[in-house]
């Protein structure tokens, strides 16, 4: 299965996924096992699994603790660390994401948001903001910024994450959000 045929399954999907392989491998691998005890073991795990469905569905309590929830990706226009954790994703990938989308530049997202689905939801600022430019991608461009020095006021882009701070202040600091110490032009296109 692909990532994304994953991340579209709910828990309770994955497990049926798991234990059904389980039961029909050990039917089709384990000549001593019978075919009627494999069937009930398919029946009881289908009906568990949609009383587990029905479960979840009817509280709000076990949704919250079972169901896949929306995960920020961006904010701002500096990718959330833990978001793209928490759904196995690095910088990359969620830049890929968002040039799917059509995003030039990390400073052009308000907000990016991996829902539940796998689907990813982006919303733009009204005006762009000077950010980290993602198109081309990043893993076809050259790993460091021309050195030429910074210009007074200029703005600075992690290269990782897109966060923009002051680029004389940063030059050679490491990124608070994302811990890397490469630094490119921030730009607004």
């Amino acid at each position: 299965m692909n990532a994304r045929a994953v991340a579209q399954m709910s828990m309770t999907d994955m497990i049926l996924v798991i234990a059904l392989g389980s039961a029909v491998g050990d039917l089709t691998f384990y000549e001593d096992v019978p075919i009627f005890h494999a069937l009930v073991a398919i029946t009881v795990i289908v009906l568990l699994t949609k009383f587990a469905d029905r479960a979840i569905h009817n509280q709000d309590f076990l949704k919250r603790a079972l169901a896949n929830s929306p995960v920020m990706l961006v904010r701002d226009g500096v990718i959330a660390m833990e978001g793209a954790s928490r759904r196995d994703l690095n910088t990359l990938e969620v830049m890929e994401l968002l040039r799917i989308h059509g995003v030039r530049n990390l400073g052009e997202v308000e907000w990016a948001f991996m829902e539940a689905g796998g689907q990813l939801s982006v919303f733009l600022f009204d005006a762009a903001r000077p950010g980290l430019r993602i198109v081309p991608p990043l893993d076809m461009q050259p790993a460091r910024a021309p050195s030429a020095p910074p210009q007074e006021g200029a703005q600075a882009a992690c290269r990782c994450c897109g966060l923009t701070t002051a680029a004389l202040a940063r030059k050679d600091a490491d990124c608070p959000n994302c811990g890397q110490n490469e630094w490119l032009a921030a730009s607004v296109r």
